[in-house]
């Protein structure tokens, strides 16, 4: 059963919260996500490719690990740089074929965001509150959002 779907056929399965180091060899991961709180708010892209809101995220260059692949497609898509990205978990995701997927969900909070240079695949940034009308916004992102402010909540509160 699944959380949600998105206009692509893409269907979020589970959210699943861990540690890094309990990753294991045999989960085939995917393409990571970069989520970035910065005052109550989340970064999150508008994607010319697609006519949508997204998270910044994005697939593996080889010889690449899952925390460098985020590091790099949050530059690329939103010009910003942050050494401190944390994982905080797995998302579980069956593409429209039917196979499988496990994206890493790295995560920070930054106190303000550097300037933003568009680029190819993006034309704007913004920071989100979840709740403001945006336009559309992908659909299993923002269920990924909505977990990773619960998570975030949960780890202030420890």
């Amino acid at each position: 059963m699944s959380i949600t779907s998105n206009k692509d056929g893409f269907e979020l399965l589970a959210c699943l919260p861990m540690k890094e180091d309990e990753l294991r060899e045999d989960v085939p991961l995917a393409g990571s996500y970069a989520v970035i709180n910065c005052g109550e708010r989340f970064l999150i892209c508008f994607n010319k490719w697609r006519q949508q809101w997204e998270v910044p995220a994005g697939g593996r260059e080889e010889g690449e690990t899952p925390r460098e692949c985020a590091s790099r497609e949050l530059f690329e898509e939103t010009s910003q740089i942050v050494n401190d990205l944390e994982f905080i978990g797995l998302i579980k995701v069956k593409k429209p074929n039917g196979d499988i997927k496990y994206n890493p969900i790295y995560y920070a909070s930054v106190d303000k965001l550097v300037p933003f240079q568009a680029n190819e695949e993006t034309e704007q940034i913004v920071l989100w509150d979840l709740i403001e009308e945006i336009g559309h916004m992908d659909e299993v992102d923002k269920a990924v959002l909505e977990w990773c402010k619960v998570i975030s909540a949960k780890g202030k509160n420890e």
